[in-house]
């Protein structure tokens, strides 16, 4: 009996060994948090250093050859090779797909910076502009075109081309939207299916989850700050968690409700939202002045690109923001590209590059102008109207200082605690999702582990902002970035394999269709 109980439990463990590998580090963690905060801390702080010191020159280089491959395959006759097969069709129209890769790709992190990271940059140049001098009006072009570099063009093709065309190209294939099949070209179906892909699934949910929960604790520092302006609420740990809480069931109920329900549904009124927020922000807001601005920056950022792009590895301010933003954007590749490739049957893979390495970057970088640019304006207008609440509370504060001082400041504040909300909620229920379909092998995955993962996600994030708790209660986002970094590491192999597997996978597609097409014409 006790033979064959043992079996069974070996049984039981090598077919849920992904799970195992993927919730085990993760709930290890929580538990490790709640008996020593101080050992969590010194955990994700030693990772943190060790990845930008050790992994910084390669992810550099990583970031800027897929961009270049992304847009190779694009211009070249084979981006003419339709992702899910000659006869597939779009399940989404383009307003609804694109809707759901912003809100997805750019998720919550985006509405958090999109206000703090200009001011900063502003006040700060970066080493590689120290000719501009801070906090005037020569250093406002470069704060975009620093911000434009970590939220373009390199971020957004990171996480949803090279990968969303491997897997996308596999899936045709009739291999699983699973990481492990991403090691497939490479190997065998078979050496796929053993413990290295067990391990590949896992450590890349892991690393997804950690990219989810950054924003959630980001946008809880947000809403907290925005709710402890109010004379009866104080902006402390314990309303940070209760906000994380209230966040987690939104996001739960979307990510059981699917893909065609829940998770389009939230993702169009996202984009609404942000559209009426965005243009209230240029009517009310300095409107030539944001214009002439998101010119003149994009121009400084195509100028510098190769410059910014591949930056000296060994600055601490490159390793603190672009490489620590590539760390970031690198744990979220697998599972974004898989989600990518899941919505984008249909579409070809020209189509998938101009979108989302071109098109969504541009939109997204005209958020930050607006944003940021009405931050900006203020701050120069009225000096000290912005920093004082920055210097007061943080990034986190930035957001509703700069709604807080335009005309209909209540109505704009009320829209922007519902985009935030809304932007989390469509991030964290994606890669709910996404995390069910990598370890339920199944492409409508059990309403149990959609839900699992969700809850972690809140269990996480609420466990980062202990960490980082000091002794009055406010909450620092050192703990999360540290814990994003961490996980980054053992995905940085899987995604160096696309460099190589997507050309190879289209350009085999690419030769089939032209086989077809000729038989076809001889017969």
């Amino acid at each position: 009996m006790n033979h064959l109980q043992n079996n069974s439990i070996i049984l039981l463990v090598k077919k849920n060994l992904s799970l195992i590998v993927a919730a085990l580090p993760l709930l290890t963690f929580v538990i490790v948090a709640q008996i020593d905060l101080n050992l969590a801390k010194n955990i994700t702080e030693i990772a943190k250093q060790f990845a930008l010191n050790r992994l910084g020159g390669i992810w550099l280089w990583m970031v800027i050859s897929v961009f270049l491959v992304a847009i190779g395959l694009a211009i070249s006759p084979i981006g003419s090779i339709k992702l899910g097969g000659e006869k597939s069709n779009p399940s989404l129209s383009i307003f609804e797909w694109c809707s759901v890769l912003i809100c997805t790709l750019l998720a919550g992190g985006g509405v958090f910076w999109s206000a703090a990271e200009p001011l900063i940059h502003f006040l700060t140049p970066a080493t590689y502009f120290s000719q501009y001098e801070g906090n005037t009006k020569s250093a406002i072009d470069q704060a975009f075109a620093v911000s434009f570099l970590h939220w373009g063009f390199l971020a957004w093709a990171l996480v949803g081309s090279t990968i969303a065309i491997t897997f996308s190209l596999l899936s045709q294939k009739g291999f699983s939207l699973r990481p492990r099949s991403l090691l497939i070209p490479l190997s065998s179906e078979k050496f796929s299916n053993g413990l290295i892909g067990d391990l590949a699934d896992g450590l890349c949910v892991v690393a997804a989850i950690a990219g989810t929960v950054g924003p959630l604790g980001f946008l809880s520092l947000q809403l907290s700050n925005a709710a402890g302006r109010l004379t009866w609420v104080s902006d402390s740990l314990f309303l940070q968690v209760g906000i994380v809480i209230g966040l987690t069931i939104i996001f739960s109920i979307s990510t059981v409700s699917g893909i065609q329900r829940g998770i389009k549904l939230l993702s169009k009124l996202n984009i609404w939202l942000t559209i009426i927020l965005a243009v209230s922000l240029i009517l009310l807001g300095p409107t030539f002045w944001i214009l002439k601005h998101f010119v003149s920056s994009m121009g400084l950022y195509l100028k510098s690109f190769p410059m910014m792009s591949l930056p000296d590895q060994n600055d601490s301010w490159v390793q603190g923001w672009t490489i620590f933003y590539w760390g970031w954007f690198l744990g979220y590749a697998p599972l974004m590209g898989l989600f990518t490739a899941g919505i984008s049957k249909g579409r070809s893979i020209r189509e998938l590059v101009i979108v989302v390495a071109i098109a969504c970057p541009l939109i997204t970088n005209l958020w930050f102008m607006i944003l940021g640019g009405n931050g900006i304006y203020l701050e120069l207008d009225n000096p000290g109207l912005i920093t004082s609440e920055f210097n007061a509370g943080g990034s986190a504060a930035v957001f509703f200082a700069i709604l807080n001082n335009l005309p209909l400041s209540k109505l704009l504040i009320f829209v922007g605690l519902l985009l935030i909300i809304l932007f989390m909620s469509t991030s964290a229920d994606s890669i709910s999702y996404a995390a069910a379909i990598v370890l339920s092998g199944e492409e409508v995955p059990p309403k149990k582990q959609r839900l699992f993962w969700a809850i972690l996600i809140g269990l996480l994030t609420i466990s980062l902002l202990r960490i980082g708790a000091d002794s009055s209660g406010q909450t620092s986002i050192d703990a999360l970035q540290s814990f994003i970094i961490l996980t980054a590491i053992p995905v940085t192999p899987i995604l160096l394999t696309t460099l190589y597997t997507a050309p190879l996978l289209a350009y085999k597609a690419y030769k089939n269709n032209l086989k077809k097409i000729k038989t076809t014409k001889d017969s």
